[in-house]
């Protein structure tokens, strides 16, 4: 009985320090220059960073999961996004995905909202959002809010709920609209 629970604790510190090493590190700084990507949208277009300078921008990453506390996330993310969009700010949501798949999940929890997808996680890792556990990859709900000369403005990270979405939308200025979250 030793033996097994002796087992037990070294393979519960292993899975623990494998989700560690999964984890990609941490989100640039405030004030740090936001890491330039190019990633394609929806509708088959390339979205840069650059390409948005002189404008803020506001990068939602998350996992595309069906779970509760996730899908409250992306719901509150479209629920506010008019009114976001509306004060001249481009919104994102970064998934680590191909197209068709954040296709389905965007038309079930966030129509409306612009989509980029990050297959290869290249950009979730240099902001600090991407887990990667060997046979899956996803990125963790992150947000990120970008300034218009391309300087990390703000990040929320651990735990990101509909109320940090509704502090997204204070922090560029508009009221959060009632709706999910």
């Amino acid at each position: 009985m030793e033996i097994v629970l002796a087992v037990m604790v070294v393979l519960a510190v292993a899975i623990v320090a494998w989700l560690g090493f999964a984890q990609s590190g941490e989100p640039p700084k405030r004030g740090a220059p936001a890491p330039e990507f190019a990633l394609e949208d929806l509708d088959g277009g390339r979205q840069t960073l650059a390409a948005a300078r002189g404008a803020r921008v506001a990068l939602v990453f998350h996992p595309q999961d069906e779970t509760p506390e996730c899908v409250a996330v992306v719901e509150r993310v479209a629920a506010v996004a008019p009114a976001i969009a509306s004060s001249g700010v481009a919104l994102w949501a970064v998934v680590v995905g191909e197209p068709p798949a954040a296709r389905a999940y965007a038309q079930a929890h966030a129509p409306g909202v612009r989509v980029l997808c990050d297959p290869a996680g290249k950009a979730a890792r240099a902001y600090g959002a991407l887990v990667n556990l060997g046979f899956m990859k996803f990125a963790r709900k992150q947000v990120v809010l970008v300034d218009a000369w391309g300087k990390v403005e703000r990040t929320w990270r651990d735990p990101v709920t509909p109320a940090q979405v509704d502090e997204l939308a204070r922090a560029v200025g508009v009221a959060p609209s009632a709706g999910p979250g």
